[in-house]
């Protein structure tokens, strides 16, 4: 019944899902990579065995999917926010600065922190003069659901790999893990899906404490991402308003085209994430002549544009045509902005009651 459905299918090209929540996960996704294939012509391409061309379009595919990058405006303010509070950490008199990342799904803002993250453990290895099997410069973990103090520090513990038993105390936790980043020289701690933890609730004034407590015993700065911030109450109260004034707000917003330097920079992502495509007859900048169109109907979410273009880009390879069917791309976004708008209105609509049977009677 499928066999005809998944003839199409890449069944050779491995999968690749990193377990970001482990110090090994991290550390295979900072040690991952995926370079960009060598530019051949047609004539080159058309020349190669089935074998090699196969190799090269695995190649280009997995470049384009995992490892090209669009360096945004967002992102660019983040990396300055983050500079700046890992230069104040440094000094022994400041409260302890942070940074948070804000803004709607698809706005890349776990990419942009774990891409950070990546490219700083880079950077802090290569100035290493000795390698060292205990260093761990970035550390990852995402607030749990419903997250108290002990499960927000379980999920630290567990990223080192720390043993607990499951009747260990908070301060237990916390002295473990703040001992550890010490010892590792963990210098960037990234939690993300912050927008869980709703201060309105007294569980989750715990974990932010928490979080809170560990910035202030371990060197490492304290970066949050998640989703629309304040609308989830992370700026709630006493808590939220320390918060505030201890870490800089960085918004991932959509892109508009509303003046001439908004559209200058959508159409560098646009150029940006074309030329990543390596599609080898595709025409520079001609994405462009589509881009008010993409904007619109991608509503200025580079994740959601970005996933549409290399769908495209893959059917491009696989058809041999080598060039992006602009058309196509449209209906892809059409059909996506179609299937939110239809999600969101049925959200919107009141949940209906549940019928209640006959009271039963009581003996």
């Amino acid at each position: 019944m499928f066999g005809d459905l998944i003839d199409g299918f890449d069944l050779d090209t491995p999968t690749v899902g990193f377990d970001y929540a482990t110090k090994e996960g991290w550390r295979e996704f900072v040690e991952f990579t995926a370079p960009r294939p060598p530019p051949v012509t047609r004539r080159e391409y058309d020349a190669m065995s089935s074998t090699d061309r196969a190799f090269y379009n695995i190649a280009r595919e997995r470049y384009m999917t995992v490892s090209a990058r669009v360096v945004t405006p967002s992102l660019k303010r983040f990396v300055s926010a983050a500079r700046n509070a890992m230069a104040d950490n440094r000094s022994p008199d400041a409260s302890k600065s942070g940074v948070l990342i804000s803004g709607q799904p698809g706005h890349g803002k776990t990419t942009a922190v774990q891409e950070f993250g990546r490219a700083y453990e880079h950077a802090r290895r290569a100035r290493n003069p000795k390698p060292r099997r205990d260093l761990i410069p970035v550390a990852f973990a995402q607030v749990p659901t419903h997250a108290t103090e002990k499960t927000m520090m379980k999920k630290l513990a567990d990223f080192y790999a720390l043993p607990y038993s499951r009747t260990a105390t908070y301060e237990t936790l916390l002295s473990r893990v703040s001992h550890t980043m010490r010892a590792c020289s963990t210098e960037l701690v990234i939690i993300d899906d912050i927008h869980r933890l709703d201060l309105r609730y007294r569980a989750n004034e715990q974990a932010a404490d928490a979080l809170k407590e560990l910035s202030e015993r371990c060197p490492g700065t304290m970066v949050y991402a998640g989703v629309d911030v304040a609308a989830n109450g992370l700026f709630w109260g006493a808590r939220g308003e320390q918060i505030m004034a201890r870490f800089e707000l960085v918004t991932f917003d959509a892109y508009d085209a509303e003046t001439l330097e908004a559209a200058e920079v959508w159409g560098r992502i646009l150029t940006d994430l074309e030329a990543s495509l390596c599609l080898i007859d595709q025409p520079e900048g001609e994405i462009l002549t589509v881009a008010a169109e993409l904007r619109d109907l991608s509503r200025g979410s580079i994740g959601r544009m970005a996933k549409a273009i290399r769908r495209c880009a893959r059917q491009a390879i696989e058809d041999r045509t080598e060039h992006l069917n602009l058309d196509d791309l449209l209906v892809v976004l059409a059909s996506r902005k179609d299937a939110d708008e239809w999600a969101t209105e049925k959200a919107a609509e009141p949940r209906r009651t549940r019928r209640r049977g006959p009271a039963m009677s009581r003996r």
